[in-house]
């Protein structure tokens, strides 16, 4: 053999032995070692609709309830239930010259039966006060408020209807209040659809209404202002939210991408800079996030793309990346969105679950088994989390975003007392959803099985 065939063959062999040993995945859960808690980082915006049922009789409640979300974030909610007067700030209060201490110029009942329904089985609310994004040409909506003052006394009063029983309200203790959504956003024509004004100008007006929202309630978290990114200007605002001595309880973000290691990056970055500039006790908040495998120009261009938003990748991805988080200072994270629009996790024409939300319903399981144990896993693109119950039940969950079809998957369980046999093996793949796993193969401590999809969930308890 000559040599030019020799070093061919070579390459060939080590690239079939780099593809092989990229097919075997394995993941390793100690159930002696406990590491802590698992955080509930399954938050979503949007809860279910207000209409209990769609034209062909679905209920998208009992799906909702499922995925046993940790929070529910409530942004643009009036775009999701079309045509209602509904959270937003100049909702509920759509006269800003009216008299902000008469009850009788809140519109608190469609606001109402939303937070009921989405706190039906315990979630909690992160409000958003604001408004909903406007993509009108005339984008009248993202005038910044006449009045900062009034402003701020408008969403005092919201909070005492949800919080103190105010105008016939409710006790529900809604802790984090978020003062607007994206203030530095521009569109592509030139002209915001969030706020028409300038940085400076928002920065004087959180500064302004955050003071007066938090010296009235001291023990609420006021927090903001949902950028964009974690960016130059996220962090000059924060820094000049220190030089004003303002309250800063929680400072939120989002972030569109597919890129992990930048997410649980950006996330420790961002930590940091609070420390550095006298924010130690604030909150980490991902307050929008959603695998985003293209760019906005290319979902401009084609809005196809955002069929690819509800696919199963996007729905391991989103496991992978809430396992990933678990080792940061994230606190609070929530998914855009619970919902059928675009980038819901319900499917456009039926209403009904499409793939992504499987892998995301797998993560709320989990969640009944708290106390972390410690997993590792034997690639980069494994991703594992494990736990177990206070009755001393484990479970374990395994994204692959990336997988290899033809590959294998082997679980391991050390100092475990279970018996593997009885084991509920579930599986999100492309024919599956979380559904029992075929061809499961069951040894001592290890379970098995082939990976048949590009993605794949694996739900497994013992």
């Amino acid at each position: 053999m000559k040599y030019g065939k020799i070093m061919a063959f070579a390459a060939s062999a080590l690239a079939a032995s780099v593809a092989c040993a990229a097919e075997a995945a394995s993941v390793t859960v100690d159930c002696a070692k406990e590491i802590g808690k698992i955080k509930p980082l399954n938050g979503v915006n949007f809860g279910p609709k207000t209409a209990i049922k769609d034209i062909k009789g679905y209920d998208e409640r009992g799906d909702f309830y499922a995925l046993n979300v940790h929070s529910v974030r409530l942004h643009d909610v009036s775009a999701q239930n079309a045509g209602m007067m509904i959270v937003d700030t100049n909702m509920v209060f759509p006269l800003f010259h009216a008299d902000p201490n008469d009850p009788r110029n809140y519109l608190f009942g469609e606001t109402d039966d939303y937070l009921k329904a989405a706190t039906a089985k315990g979630a909690k609310i992160v409000y958003r006060l604001g408004i909903t994004i406007d993509h009108s040409i005339a984008k009248r909506r993202t005038t910044p408020p006449p009045d900062p003052e009034k402003w701020a006394e408008i969403c005092c009063h919201i909070i005492a209807h949800y919080n103190d029983g105010w105008a016939n309200g409710h006790k529900m203790n809604i802790e984090y209040w978020e003062i607007w959504n994206e203030p530095e956003l521009i569109n592509w024509k030139g002209k915001s659809p969030m706020w028409n004004g300038t940085m400076k100008q928002f920065t004087d007006f959180y500064i302004r209404t955050a003071k007066i929202i938090k010296a009235r309630y001291p023990h609420l978290k006021i927090g903001g202002a949902a950028f964009t990114f974690y960016n130059p200007t996220l962090r000059k605002f924060v820094e000049d939210i220190a030089a004003a001595k303002a309250p800063l309880d929680f400072i939120s973000w989002h972030y569109y991408d597919n890129d992990i290691t930048k997410l649980t990056r950006w996330i420790r970055e961002n930590k940091l800079h609070m420390l550095k500039n006298g924010f130690p006790n604030a909150e980490i908040h991902i307050n929008e996030w959603h695998c985003m495998p293209f760019t906005w120009a290319e979902l401009r261009k084609d809005r196809t793309n955002y069929l690819k938003f509800k696919n199963l990748f996007c729905g391991v991805w989103a496991g992978a990346a809430m396992t990933a988080m678990q080792d940061t200072p994230i606190d609070v994270a929530n998914f855009y969105t619970y919902s059928s629009g675009n980038f819901g996790m319900l499917d456009a024409i039926t209403n009904k679950p499409a793939k992504c939300y499987y892998p995301f319903k797998a993560f709320g399981d989990l969640l009944a088994f708290p106390t972390r144990l410690a997993a590792s896993s034997s690639a980069d693109n494994v991703y594992s989390l494990a736990g177990k119950s206070a009755g001393g039940k484990v479970a374990a969950l395994v994204n692959i975003p990336w997988a290899k079809r033809g590959g294998t998957l082997d679980i391991e369980f050390k100092n475990c007392k279970s018996d593997l046999s009885k084991a509920k093996v579930l599986l999100c793949d492309d024919d599956k959803n979380l559904e029992p796993a075929d061809g499961v193969k069951i040894g001592q401590d290890k379970i098995s099985l082939d990976i048949k999809s590009d993605s794949i969930c694996v739900f497994v308890e013992l």
